[in-house]
């Protein structure tokens, strides 16, 4: 079974083919990794009761708890006009 990090590598591979390099993808656990460096994260799990995963698109938190759902992602990238390369 493949593991979460590895699920968000894969896809922002995917995503960066499709978008350029206006894609950053990036897996961040919430209990292991510092998260200091995120404080708008921390911020809103805290108010939201941990749903997780977050979908975070261009500093905006997009979808709580929804999973890593592709065409969900490429729908919220159009809405925002991202440009496909």
């Amino acid at each position: 079974m493949q593991s979460q990090a590895e699920t968000v590598r894969v896809l922002g591979e995917i995503l960066k083919k499709k978008y350029g390099d206006m894609i950053d993808t990036k897996y961040i656990d919430v209990i292991d990794d510092e998260l200091d460096d995120y404080p708008e994260i921390e911020d809103y799990l805290k108010r939201s009761g941990m749903q997780l995963p977050l979908l975070v698109i261009g500093g905006k938190i997009i979808r709580p708890g929804t999973g890593l759902n592709y065409m969900e992602i490429t729908e919220e990238l159009d809405s925002m006009g991202i440009a496909k390369t």
